[in-house]
């Protein structure tokens, strides 16, 4: 179970951050290897939060707790079962329809008709089972692969970017620059993960709490939609086409801390931190138009909850409208901060054992 949190950790500086990194990503064993990177991205959420200042509210790296946790149901193949049963279900109703279909076709007497469609669905049902069984055991590698990734691209430039304030506490707007020429060049993921951080800049300046913690959420909307760009082989090869909104509204249930979240289902309206501010300068008026050109709806001027669900999660749009609405929504809500897991179970995981207790 998560808690609230793991205060004998030690706090981490950007050097010991990226060693940590590191050693999760060169982890073989694929159960331990989430493990660990969960445990990374909650020191990064911790030390980004010290270097924000109070107030600042979630960060990625607090978010990329749960998303990380959450990947590791399937990487260990928990939701093997409740794949099965829809994939099951699935593919017995398509086998049912294409056998009528086939034997109206043939010409088969009306009352055969029936008989044909139970053989499809006979058909169909051990395919579809054949199918998740196959795509679950791809989508473990796939997801392990993505969670890798994520924490490799963003998690060692938080580290970097924390040590390097850690380095100039003073540092000057103009000297931004200097740590952004060390991000990846590539675009369009160059642009997105240098909005993301130039916002976290932006946060750790601002002496206003409002300001601050808007400055903390457009970074986290900058990190995010980078990440979901970085992971959209990932998210496509884990989802057959023909399974695609089945997952979505039956499996892609998710927790934060003791809060029960589903992208199907449209994100709760309570605890909205406010309008975002009026663009005062035509870079932030070209970022707020970015957001919104992919958001839509869930990034206006002040946050619409209504028609956020996801129906299929492999449209990067329909991911991102949810995701902005939930990171708004619950961006000053406590329970996102929370540790994962127990401090015994993050000092077992960092000793690269498995942690006992409840952990799963």
């Amino acid at each position: 179970m998560p808690h609230s949190s793991a205060s004998d950790l030690p706090p981490g500086t950007g050097s010991s951050l990226q060693q940590e990194i590191r050693q999760a990503l060169a982890e073989p064993d694929a159960v331990l290897a989430n493990l660990k990177i969960t445990r990374c991205h909650f020191l990064l959420a911790q030390a980004l939060q010290r270097t924000l200042g109070a107030g600042a509210g979630a960060n990625f790296h607090s978010w990329a707790v749960w998303g990380s946790r959450k990947a590791g149901v399937t990487i260990r193949q928990e939701d093997l079962d409740q794949a099965r049963r829809d994939g099951s279900v699935v593919g017995g109703c398509v086998g049912a329809v294409v056998g009528w279909g086939c034997g109206w076709l043939l010409g088969w007497a009306t009352h055969w008709l029936p008989g044909a469609a139970l053989l499809g669905a006979g058909c169909g049902l051990a395919v579809g089972r054949l199918i998740i069984r196959h795509s679950r055991q791809r989508s473990a590698e796939l997801i392990l692969a993505g969670n890798r990734t994520v924490l490799e691209d963003i998690g060692l430039q938080t580290a970097r970017f924390v040590e390097w304030l850690v380095q100039i506490p003073a540092a000057p707007t103009t000297e931004l620059a200097d740590f952004l020429a060390g991000l990846p060049s590539e675009p369009p993921q160059s642009t997105l993960l240098r909005r993301a951080f130039a916002h976290y800049f932006e946060a750790y300046q601002a002496k206003d709490a409002a300001a601050k913690q808007e400055a903390t959420y457009l970074g986290n909307c900058f990190a995010v939609w980078h990440e979901h760009v970085r992971l959209e082989p990932f998210i496509k090869g884990a989802m057959p086409v023909i399974i695609r909104r089945c997952v979505t509204r039956r499996l892609l249930q998710f927790e934060v801390g003791s809060l029960s979240l589903a992208v199907a289902q449209d994100v709760p309206a309570t605890g909205v931190f406010g309008q975002l501010a009026a663009a005062d300068s035509p870079q932030k008026a070209a970022d707020l138009y970015l957001l919104r050109s992919v958001g839509g709806r869930a990034f206006g001027k002040e946050a619409a909850h209504a028609g956020t669900a996801a129906r299929d999660w492999t449209a990067i749009k329909e991911r991102m409208r949810y995701v902005f609405a939930l990171f708004r929504t619950f961006h000053a809500e406590p329970q996102v901060c929370l540790a994962p897991y127990e401090p015994a179970q993050l000092a077992a995981i960092q000793a690269g054992q498995y942690p006992g207790g409840q952990w799963r």
